[in-house]
């Protein structure tokens, strides 16, 4: 599958990578600024640089497009995209409300498109490893995951002067979109969806959220999803059950997880090198590469970027009260009951 590619900053780069480990064809590029174009299609030996969104789209040599634009500028670019007829792989967010996400993956129905929305843990097959230990556990009682990633821009902030996009509240990003969000999808997937939710975010002095806390409650569980762009975190995520509890070294790139049970005794599931985020970029791929060649538009990776767009908008609109999310209650895996 031959890929364009709408952005030029270093996820672009992550992703031609990543994309040739995963089978894909980098073909072509758009940038708004036409000299970052020709320059990313130098360094990546790309045959397009289009003048246009429209142009990247309606090319004949381009199948798919991966958009790794400005969240605010993600369901503008892709519904652009869908209308063409072409396929997209979106780096998260997918859009900025539930209504956008809805539509737009109306819109990919009617287009016989596939979109998904590039989460890397959602793919990372450590998961099926996750997934696989939660009975172990028993009765599952809490779970805190923690992302929380010093932003490289944050000093450059603090000094003053211009405000960089990844801390910039007016480009459609924050700390629960950018960082967040691989605590949120991994709850999701392992957990279902919460009965309610509460969130406590702190903010810049520009309005920029930069961190926070989410609760999810499940009745019989509570899940904890802590991030920041202000601070880095040096302690695991845990799962905890009644039989025992699981470690995991990172939320977003779980390299290293470790069973402990009642009496303390520990046993490794998984114990790799700890990963870099470049290095797990090609699981989405490979999951979009499966659904373009199954023609699968309607899969089930929608109901988790539709749930978690809700609960990222309950957080950002509403001022840490609590909320009820507009779902049906869903029991955490090994607490439903038969």
């Amino acid at each position: 599958m031959r890929f364009g590619i709408v952005g030029t900053g270093f996820i672009s780069d992550w992703f031609v990578a990543a994309c040739r480990r995963a089978g894909g064809t980098p073909a072509g590029v758009y940038s708004r600024d036409l000299e970052c174009g020709h320059a990313f299609a130098a360094k990546h030996g790309l045959d397009l640089v289009a003048r246009s969104l429209d142009h990247l789209a309606a090319a004949d040599t381009i199948d798919a497009v991966y958009v790794a634009s400005p969240i605010a500028a993600h369901a503008p670019q892709v519904a652009t995209v869908l209308a063409h007829g072409k396929h997209v792989l979106c780096e998260k967010t997918l859009a900025t409300s539930p209504e956008q996400v809805t539509g737009l993956f109306e819109l990919a129905s009617r287009s016989h498109c596939i979109l998904l929305e590039a989460v890397r843990p959602t793919h990372d097959p450590a998961y099926s490893v996750i997934k696989a230990a939660l009975p172990r556990l028993g009765t599952l009682r809490s779970a805190h995951l923690e992302k929380c990633q010093y932003s490289s821009r944050y000093a450059a902030f603090l000094r003053g002067g211009e405000v960089p996009n990844a801390l910039d509240p007016h480009s459609g990003n924050s700390a629960l979109r950018d960082i967040g969000v691989y605590c949120l999808h991994p709850a999701l997937m392992l957990f279902g969806n919460p009965i309610e939710v509460t969130g406590i975010s702190y903010y810049l002095d520009n309005g920029f959220e930069a961190g926070g806390t989410i609760l999810l409650n499940y009745g019989s569980m509570s899940v904890t999803c802590t991030y920041a762009k202000t601070t880095r975190s040096v302690t695991p995520s845990v799962i905890q059950g009644e039989l025992g509890t699981l470690t995991i070294d990172s939320i977003a790139e779980p390299a290293q997880v470790t069973f402990t049970d009642n009496q303390g005794h520990g046993s490794a599931l998984m114990s790799g090198s700890a990963k870099q985020p470049y290095e797990t970029l090609h699981h989405p791929v490979e999951t979009f590469l499966r659904l373009c060649d199954d023609g699968v538009a309607d899969h089930s990776y929608r109901s988790q970027s539709l749930e978690a767009e809700r609960i990222i908008t309950t957080i950002l609109d509403g001022s840490g009260h609590l909320h009820p999310v507009a779902t049906e209650r869903t029991e955490p895996a090994r607490n439903r009951k038969p």
